[in-house]
């Protein structure tokens, strides 16, 4: 359940702009992008898998009409960092935790009217090498598969630590938050608090960002414990994924009716969808949408859990 990328073969820019790099390639962390407003996040990578960070990237939009291209709108693109932690165990048996970053850009509100094929074109300006043109296409569908903002959050019974042994019977995660795993969707829901749902598979994601999203939120779960609830899902059967090999969807990833993993919902008090995050995702991003819905004294408190994770 990976991510389907797919590399643009136009080129619309017009003379005397950077060049275009071949050794380049734009990928879109993200697969479900729908008519109205979306969140478009994706990765600048060259062909030897080195990310492209912190540049200046500015992107152009356009509906792809058969062999015609037509321009729609370009907005700036945001750049933005996981960071997670990962052991290291040295030859004397002794561990120690390495501080993983990883690099990606968001484009906000990028507004698409019509369903089909787009292309992403951008320009991007390294602060240590020469702007350069780049470009990927993707498609738009008429209607989200899985819930879309302002719709209502699946309510869902799944087990929780109240029906297993051990907690590992529920998270693929080194490090699980029992807090995480402790009442099901539909319990959350009729709580009245705002919600946090993510299904991600740390041990066995196909599209290699379930690791650094679940400690994303773990993190931010130390923030905002007392004011919202937050659920992980892993999206695969673990006992099959375990003992078997096999990827399993669970009745609770059905149920939502998820493509691909990892995703990311905040869901208001109300139990309505205020923010949904597919792929990638930053504490910074998820920051900003639990502020939405629960106010803006999380801020502070926030950056303190990072300093106290040595990641601030």
């Amino acid at each position: 359940m990976g991510l389907g990328i797919v590399v643009a073969g136009l080129t619309t820019w017009a003379c005397g702009e950077p060049a275009e790099r071949d050794d380049v390639n734009v990928f879109p962390t993200a697969t479900e992008f729908v008519v109205g407003p979306n969140r478009f996040p994706f990765t600048v990578v060259t062909n030897d898998g080195v990310g492209i960070d912190q540049a200046a990237v500015d992107v152009r939009f356009s509906w792809l009409d058969g062999p015609a291209t037509h321009f729609k709108f370009s907005r700036p693109a945001t750049f933005y960092e996981t960071r997670n932690t990962t052991p290291h165990i040295h030859a004397d048996g002794s561990v120690h935790m390495h501080l993983d970053r990883r690099g990606y850009y968001v484009v906000e509100g990028a507004e698409f009217d019509t369903p089909g094929i787009w292309s992403a074109e951008l320009t991007v300006d390294p602060p240590d090498a020469a702007a350069f043109r780049a470009q990927a296409a993707f498609n738009v569908n008429a209607q989200p598969s899985a819930p879309g903002v302002g719709m209502a959050a699946v309510s869902i019974d799944h087990p929780t630590l109240d029906d297993v042994a051990d907690v590992e019977q529920l998270s693929s995660s080194v490090d699980p938050v029992p807090d995480m795993y402790a009442v099901t969707v539909a319990e959350a829901l009729a709580e009245g608090l705002p919600l946090v749902v993510q299904f991600s598979t740390p041990r066995f994601c196909v599209a290699h960002m379930c690791g650094p999203v679940y400690e994303e939120v773990a993190a931010l779960h130390q923030t905002y414990g007392d004011r919202v609830r937050f659920i992980h899902l892993e999206p695969f059967d673990l006992g099959i994924a375990r003992s078997e090999g096999r990827l399993v969807p669970t009745p609770a990833f059905q149920a939502w009716s998820l493509q691909t993993e990892p995703w990311t919902f905040v869901i208001d008090a109300t139990g309505v969808v205020s923010a949904r995050f597919e792929g990638m995702v930053g504490a910074a991003e998820l920051d900003a949408a639990l502020q939405r819905v629960v106010g803006s004294s999380g801020s502070a408190s926030h950056s303190l859990s990072l300093e106290g994770r040595g990641l601030g």
